[in-house]
């Protein structure tokens, strides 16, 4: 299963609490694969890092994410300045477990916070064909 990338309180998290999605997760085989953002979304999560998402994640599916793939290359600081003024800043691996594989890569595309989908898209598919292949 692939969750995100997006809004992580109201778009991802929310589909966690339909009765039954959590008891699908844990009959599926195959890895749990968190995209995570690439900016914090504001200043309620002033400070939130890929760790924190896995963490609620799991409590929400108890399941293990197996995988977080997250961005290591940021843009100039006159396009993360722009960002810093509505509250929102890189998200930043953090201190994840070490049960987690972390995939990173050059994922930020242009000055507007967009996934790279053709190397998220190849990012995504070798931890498949590794986790599924062999």
């Amino acid at each position: 299963m692939t969750i995100g990338p997006g809004s992580f309180y109201t778009s991802l998290m929310p589909i966690f609490l339909v009765r039954g999605v959590a008891d699908a997760l844990n009959e599926m085989k195959g890895p749990v694969i968190l995209i995570a953002n690439l900016l914090t979304e504001g200043q309620g999560m002033l400070g939130f890092t890929a760790a924190d998402a896995v963490a609620r994640i799991e409590e929400a599916i108890g399941r293990r994410v197996d995988v977080v793939v997250t961005n290591t290359m940021w843009p100039s600081s006159k396009v993360l300045e722009r960002y810093a003024l509505e509250h929102k800043e890189p998200l930043t691996p953090g201190d994840l477990p070490d049960h987690c594989e972390v995939v990173g890569g050059d994922f930020w595309t242009g000055d507007i916070a967009r996934h790279n989908r053709l190397r998220l898209a190849y990012a995504v598919w070798s931890v498949l064909s590794r986790r599924l292949l062999d």
